[in-house]
């Protein structure tokens, strides 16, 4: 069994089995992950409060048997939201959340990319309106991706309309 180590933020979690969650990830020298913490949920848990949703973390996955990843360690470097964030900005982490999970596919290391998700995640922090930010942070993903300057332009490309 493989063990990796890296960077990552932790863009959503979802309640699997008895107390176990899988989490997705975006990491720096992956791309997005999923990966499967157990126990998490038990109250003596030690890992829970370094994989909250917009969290930075550093993070040790192992890889079994048929691909799948477990977390065997975690710590968290900083909250992304903040400890003062208001409801527009936790709405707006959330969009940006779901909007990378739609748009990447894989795992796929890309600095830029990373660099872009990470420095956005930050700068909500000091935004007050989030409506032209939300939509600047889409072009930039789109524009990373390859798939055209804006949002218009990358419907053309893109099958789901929904995501975008």
């Amino acid at each position: 069994m493989a063990t990796y180590q890296t960077k990552a933020i932790v863009l959503s979690r979802e309640d699997i089995f008895e107390a176990d969650r899988l989490y997705h990830l975006y990491t720096e020298e992956f791309g997005k992950v999923r990966a499967i913490a157990g126990s998490v949920r038990k109250s003596k848990a030690k890992l829970t409060g370094h994989l909250e949703p917009f969290n930075l973390i550093w993070v040790e996955l192992m890889a079994k048997k048929g691909g799948d990843l477990f977390i065997t360690t975690a710590l968290s470097e900083t909250n992304l939201l903040g400890y003062n964030a208001s409801p527009n900005q936790i709405s707006l982490f959330t969009k940006m959340s779901r909007f990378a999970l739609k748009m990447l596919r894989g795992q796929e290391k890309d600095k830029e990319m990373w660099d872009f998700i990470l420095n956005s995640f930050i700068k909500v922090r000091e935004i007050k309106t989030t409506d032209p930010f939300l939509d600047d942070y889409k072009s930039g993903f789109i524009k990373i991706m390859g798939f055209g300057d804006s949002v218009e332009e990358a419907g053309y490309y893109l099958n789901d309309f929904d995501m975008l």
